[in-house]
């Protein structure tokens, strides 16, 4: 079905858990991976982004080191890019190396930050032609708590009965 996919990585939970799922779509299809972490630079200039270049290399290591001890075919990179402009510059790599699908991590955001349709994966949506596999969220990665979770967590919301 597919030869080549772009597995984009965060530094967050999120991009575990893409990495693991595009090894799973990898192995299934004989696939091809190329990793890419884009190293957000915060528009003001005196906010610090969250890593430095090494770091991001670090992670691109590592996801290329996890996927070949798993049997996927993999290469990478990271790059740094204006934290507006991230989305554009995964589209673009994926049409630079010829891949026929984009998968990504899901943080599930809540409230605002989710309805503000801000987020990379929605911006990605707009842009790209491509299928982009959304590789599911862990149910306790500290941000999302199903409820069928809550009352065996202690969730405070099911504490005070809310």
């Amino acid at each position: 079905m597919w030869d080549r996919l772009l597995c984009a990585i965060d530094q967050f939970e999120s991009g575990q858990v893409a990495l693991d799922f595009v090894a799973g779509v990898a192995l299934a299809n004989d696939a091809s991976v190329r990793v890419l972490h884009i190293r957000e630079v915060p528009k003001m200039g005196r906010v610090l982004p969250l890593e430095s270049p090494a770091e991001a290399e670090d992670l691109v290591r590592d996801a290329v080191l996890s996927l070949g001890m798993r049997g996927a075919a993999s290469a990478g990179r990271s790059c740094s890019a204006l934290e507006d402009q991230v989305a554009a510059r995964i589209v673009k790599e994926a049409q630079l190396w010829e891949c026929q699908a984009i998968i990504l991590g899901s943080r599930r955001l809540r409230g605002i930050s989710r309805l503000s349709g801000r987020s990379v994966r929605e911006r990605i949506l707009r842009v790209s032609s491509l299928p982009v596999l959304v590789a599911p969220a862990a149910e306790s990665n500290g941000i999302y708590w199903p409820p069928r979770f809550r009352s065996e967590r202690g969730h405070p919301a099911v504490a005070h009965g809310r």
